[in-house]
């Protein structure tokens, strides 16, 4: 369980450092495109750590699907914003 606990917390840190990238990216250029990929990486990141302050760690409730399905899908809309947004 510590070592489970020790990687989920990596990967928790991992997702947060890539949410500070993509928001500094974000407040570079002012682009909606890094600050949806930041905001999908602080949901991740944010999903992932507080499964270790349950009382029965299980990362595959539905809960945890439903945070990673809105972290997904926030990307996809920022994607198709990218390419079919008000540029064109």
């Amino acid at each position: 369980m510590v070592l489970e606990a020790f990687l989920v917390g990596v990967i928790a840190m991992a997702c947060i450092i890539a949410a500070l990238f993509f928001l500094r990216f974000w407040k570079d250029t002012r682009d909606p495109f890094f600050l949806a990929f930041a905001l999908s990486f602080t949901i991740e990141g944010v999903a992932r750590s507080t499964v270790l302050f349950l009382p029965e760690p299980h990362e595959g409730s539905p809960w945890m699907y439903l945070l990673r399905l809105l972290s997904y899908v926030i990307i996809l809309f920022a994607i198709v914003r990218k390419n079919y947004g008000e540029s064109r």
